[in-house]
C-alpha cells in the first residue's frame, strides 16, 4: 500500500477542527488501520467522514468512505465512495430529499455506479438518545458492470455501462444505551432493472471523552445479480478511532 491514502486521511483528520468551527456543522471521522510484516505481509487502511449542516427548513449532508487492502504485495481491496444529500423539512418529522451516491470497487459486480434519487423522509424518533428515520423514493442508476474476473489477481472485465431505474430506500436507527455508548444501523436499498443493491451498517460506539470515541462495526454488501466467478455477498468488520463534533 501506498503512503498516499494515509498521508490523505491524516490531512483530513488534522483539517476537522477547523470545519467544526463553522457554526451549525456537526460530523465525525473514522480511521483505522492495520499493518503485519513477517512471514506474511498485509496493510489495510478504513476510513469514513460525515458532515451535516442544519438549518430552519434545510439540511445538507457530504460523506465518504474508503477502504484499501494489500497482502504480500497484492490488491484485496479497493472501494471508495462518496455521497451528498440535502433536503427541505415540512415539519418537524417529514421532509423531501435528493440524494447523490457514487462507488468504486475493483473487487465488486461493476466497476463504478453512480444513483441519483429523490423522494421523501420521516424521522418517527429524532431525540439526543434514539432516532428511527426512513426514506423512500425514486432514482436514476448509471453502473458499468463487470462480466467476469480473470487471471491472478483478479482482473475485472468490464461491459459497457448501463442505465437504469431504481427505487430506493433507507432505514437509519440511532439508540443510546448508556451514557457512553451508542448502538447504530443504516440501512440502504436500491433495487430496479432485474437487480437489487443492499447495504447495511450495524455499529456500536463508546465514547472516550467529549470528541474521541471507540467503533466496531460490521458491514453487509449484498448484490443479486453477479457473475458467476463473484459472490453476492461482501461483509466487512472494522474497529476504527472516531473524531467527532
Amino acid at each position: 500500500m501506498t503512503a498516499r491514502p494515509c498521508l490523505l486521511f491524516a490531512a483530513a483528520l488534522l483539517a476537522l477542527p477547523g470545519l467544526a468551527g463553522a457554526k451549525s456543522w456537526s460530523g465525525s471521522a473514522e480511521l483505522g488501520l492495520a499493518i503485519a510484516s513477517g512471514n506474511a505481509d498485509s496493510e489495510t487502511l478504513n476510513g469514513k467522514f460525515r458532515f451535516k449542516r442544519e438549518m430552519e427548513r434545510w439540511f445538507y449532508t457530504l460523506e465518504a468512505a474508503a477502504l484499501r487492502a494489500e497482502s504480500n504485495d497484492a490488491l484485496s481491496a479497493n472501494r471508495y465512495e462518496a455521497g451528498s444529500k440535502f433536503g427541505y423539512r415540512f415539519s418537524e418529522k417529514a421532509y423531501s430529499f435528493g440524494a447523490l451516491r457514487h462507488e468504486d470497487d475493483d473487487f465488486a459486480a461493476f466497476r463504478w455506479q453512480t444513483v441519483f434519487s429523490g423522494g421523501f423522509g420521516y424521522a418517527f424518533f429524532d431525540r439526543e438518545d434514539l432516532s428511527l428515520m426512513v426514506e423512500a423514493g425514486p432514482g436514476l442508476r448509471r453502473v458499468q458492470p463487470v462480466d467476469r474476473w480473470v487471471g491472478q489477481p483478479p482482473v475485472a472485465e468490464a461491459v459497457p455501462a448501463e442505465t437504469d431505474t431504481v427505487l430506493r430506500g433507507t432505514l437509519a436507527y440511532s439508540q443510546r444505551l448508556g451514557a457512553n455508548t451508542t448502538l447504530g444501523n443504516d440501512l440502504l436499498v436500491e433495487s430496479g432493472g432485474g437487480s437489487a443493491f443492499l447495504k447495511n451498517d450495524l455499529g456500536l460506539t463508546v465514547k472516550m471523552t467529549e470528541r474521541l470515541a471507540l467503533k466496531a462495526a460490521y458491514q453487509v454488501r449484498h448484490s443479486t445479480e453477479v457473475p458467476e466467478t463473484l459472490k453476492k455477498t461482501d461483509t466487512l468488520f472494522t474497529t476504527n478511532l472516531v473524531l467527532g463534533f
